[in-house]
């Protein structure tokens, strides 16, 4: 309890900026909870097969991809209430289009839209919250933002689940339609339920424009002249020449940070076969309905987060290493056991238990990754994490949706644990005895987890 009145003791001295920013997560944060919950259901229930949905999974990843540096670039040179504003406009009409427009055309282009928009706001949130707070109350507000988006998610995931069989229970709304509406809501109960329910959660995001327009209106930086942008690409091309020059092709290759890459590219290789069909699988396959679904999913991300809080003190003991290994293999015979056996009542169960260890880590994965990296590099070093950490799933997800479609469940599940049993073998024959050695050359500083850093 003190905890939570010191947040909110904190949370009235952020500025002004930062604390609508923080009302404006948390009416979103629902929405992203439901429709997380039921737009792969939404499908399934128009009839779309997983290759379909993989393929619309992988029209939202290009769509971010694509547009994340430049969404960098407007953020570095627009004010973050203007960005705010037009992408949550924009991300409104894209979502009109994946709700009501059920061909596969429509649909695809709308997926790719939410993904563009949404890189925006991705790539807005810390240089927003940086902007608007002090170096002394910054770690408690990046912290507050992510227990809000947690709390809301986990509370729109809960609700997400509950609407369908609402919607679908009320005769009125499952009524025949009226000509002018047969272009927009399907003519199923099911599919309606569903619509119903995703509009619903665009509905709960509409007052959050409120907190938006409430916001002070300022430019990151001033504009740059031409004088400027030429002598910047000038310095740009001498730094990437003197760069190319200098530096030792094998042992970049060879290094910590290339090891650390290559890592977190196969872990997203291995969970994009598996990791976005999880509704799918618990709804189509093992029969619960979407509410349970919502229930066990909210229940996996709130043990994620009471059990991240125990990985730094399991970090600072058995070493960082150890403990990214140990839980992310321990999460392997879990894995197996909730794609293989086909029982409900067993998945019910370790669903949330193996995304709760197999995730606990992240955090510490993301401080070791950034002690190997020079202090001057860490902003791109950081981009390229991101970036590994989208594109292996990216290319796997539609593959995934392919398979299921055609072979069933297992083999995803079966797929994914080899390629995160080769990811874990490089992390640990390469690092096992890496800090070891960085702590007897003395080389290390006291690591970050144990300062209280993690993110």
């Amino acid at each position: 309890m003190p905890l939570f009145v010191e947040y909110f003791r904190q949370f009235t001295r952020f500025q002004r900026n930062a604390r609508l920013y923080l009302i404006c997560n948390v009416l979103s944060g629902v929405t992203t909870g439901i429709i997380l919950v039921l737009y792969n259901l939404y499908l399934g229930a128009l009839g779309y097969g997983t290759d379909f949905i993989g393929l619309a999974l992988f029209a939202v990843a290009l769509g971010a991809g694509l547009m994340i540096f430049p969404a960098g670039l407007c953020v570095d040179r627009l004010s973050g209430r203007f960005i705010l504003i037009w992408a949550s406009v924009f991300i409104g009409i894209a979502g009109i289009g994946q709700f009501l427009l059920r061909q596969p055309v429509p649909l695809l282009i709308s997926d790719f839209l939410a993904g563009a928009v949404g890189a925006f706001l991705l790539v807005l949130n810390a240089p927003f919250l940086t902007r608007y707070s002090t170096s002394n109350e910054r770690s408690l507000l990046f912290s507050f933002n992510i227990v809000v988006a947690l709390a809301t998610t986990v509370l729109g995931e809960l609700l997400g689940g509950f609407l369908p069989g609402w919607f679908q229970n009320n005769s009125w709304l499952m009524a025949p339609l009226p000509t002018w509406l047969v272009p927009f809501l399907a003519q199923q109960a099911e599919p309606r339920a569903y619509q119903f329910a995703l509009m619903l959660a665009g509905i709960i995001a509409v007052p959050s424009f409120i907190p938006v327009f409430m916001m002070s209106n300022e430019r990151p930086n001033r504009a740059i002249t031409t004088t400027e942008q030429r002598g910047e690409r000038t310095s740009i091309r001498i730094m990437v020449t003197n760069w190319w020059q200098q530096v030792d092709m094998r042992a970049l290759f060879f290094s910590p940070v290339s090891a650390l890459l290559l890592v977190v590219v196969l872990i997203s290789l291995g969970r994009g076969f598996f990791l976005p069909y999880f509704n799918l699988y618990f709804v189509k396959h093992l029969g619960a309905s979407p509410a349970l679904f919502g229930v066990i999913d909210g229940t996996a991300n709130a043990l994620t987060a009471l059990l991240t809080l125990g990985a730094p003190w399991l970090a600072a003991r058995i070493g960082k290493i150890n403990t990214i290994a140990l839980t992310r293999l321990i999460g392997i015979p879990i894995l197996l056991a909730i794609g293989l056996t086909g029982v409900l009542p067993i998945a019910v169960i370790l669903y949330p238990l193996r995304q709760g260890i197999t995730d606990m880590s992240g955090g510490i994965f993301q401080v070791f990754f950034m002690e190997e990296v020079p202090s001057k590099r860490r902003g791109l070093a950081n981009s390229g994490f991101q970036a590994a950490d989208q594109v292996g799933a990216a290319l796997t997800t539609p593959l995934g949706g392919l398979i299921i479609a055609r072979m069933g469940y297992s083999p995803v599940f079966v797929i994914g644990v080899v390629v995160y049993v080769v990811a874990f073998a490089v992390l640990w024959f390469r690092f096992r005895y890496f800090e070891k050695m960085q702590a007897g050359n003395g080389e290390r500083q006291q690591p970050e987890i144990l300062q209280g850093k993690v993110r």
